[in-house]
């Protein structure tokens, strides 16, 4: 795949003709899947190239609709999980004023036809773009036979009577709902971020646990306890997670950290990747360490069959 992320360099344009999709694609959740799966079968069909269309970072932020919003998904990671499912270009536009306030009309001819050469164009059903949000398959319809082009609007995807949406998934994850999260994904929610050294209290009650930074805009799941994998260089390790903020030693800042079940190796400073498989409880405070280490026993316990359960690593 090819990743381009100016339309000012005439070398990184697109020369051929494409189908395009275009969207924020947070979590690429199953509803955005259709939208890659459907771009990707015209393009065998017609031999276009497939063309993916995001922003970044989030309008809403920029735009100051939702300045907290918290991402599903990493840059790198959607860039990796676009490229492996065979798309031909990815085209990260940086979002700013200048391109909010251009107007639908100017983006379809100077974006979409002009530099990305779209024959087809692939909109998902709530998708606008363009100052005011005007662009929508009604636009695109409208001009698409003056312009010469074609457009199709893909139907959301419901799980029951739910309609598929990144701010439901993000609703989901927030409560700690991980494992209802992973229907709309079709995988287990995950997150990446380095180790860094924390106040090294796990070592001294037998539960020592690597206490991982993420990117600050990344969502983590709700506070609690959480049975699931550390990835590290490459090799998956059962694990228990804590999302919270240690109440049993005081007032603390939120963080994430992981202890790796029979695992001894230094991992200062690398990048590792937490998966949440299910969540097991609250995070509470106990009265001392005696009744905090009897609880994290039973975790590790609850941890273990949990994954061993699920066919995950235990």
């Amino acid at each position: 795949m090819i990743t381009i992320r100016t339309l000012e360099q005439p070398e990184k344009r697109i020369r051929n003709e494409c189908v395009v999709t275009l969207g924020n694609f947070d979590g690429i959740h199953r509803g955005h899947q259709a939208l890659l799966d459907r771009v990707l079968a015209v393009s065998r069909e017609t031999g276009l190239s497939s063309c993916v269309v995001t922003y970044d970072p989030n309008p809403a932020v920029v735009l100051g609709k939702n300045p907290e919003l918290k991402s599903l998904m990493s840059l790198s990671d959607k860039t990796d999980w676009i490229a492996a499912r065979g798309i031909d270009y990815l085209v990260i536009l940086p979002f700013d004023r200048l391109l909010a306030e251009m107007s639908a009309e100017s983006f379809l001819e100077n974006i979409l036809l002009r530099d990305l050469k779209a024959k087809k164009i692939v909109i998902g059903f709530n998708h606008c773009f363009g100052k005011g949000r005007r662009g929508n398959y009604d636009l695109l319809l409208e001009y698409s036979e003056k312009l010469n082009y074609s457009v199709e609007k893909v139907d959301p995807v419901y799980l029951g009577e739910v309609k598929l949406s990144s701010s439901y998934l993000r609703g989901l994850i927030a409560e700690g709902k991980i494992v209802e999260a992973e229907t709309c994904l079709g995988r287990r929610y995950s997150v990446e971020g380095a180790v860094v050294s924390g106040h090294k209290r796990g070592r001294t009650i037998g539960f020592p646990t690597a206490n991982v930074k993420t990117d600050s805009d990344l969502l983590l799941p709700g506070i609690g306890v959480y049975a699931g994998t550390t990835t590290v260089d490459g090799v998956e390790y059962p694990s228990m997670i804590n999302v919270g903020r240690n109440p049993t030693f005081g007032e603390n800042p939120l963080t994430l950290e992981s202890h790796i079940f029979d695992f001894q190796n230094d991992i200062y400073g690398k990048t590792v990747r937490i998966t949440f498989t299910e969540r097991i409880r609250n995070e509470a405070k106990f009265e001392g360490i005696e009744a905090l280490v009897a609880q994290l026993k039973n975790d590790e316990t609850q941890s273990r069959r949990i994954l061993k359960k699920l066919g995950a690593p235990s």
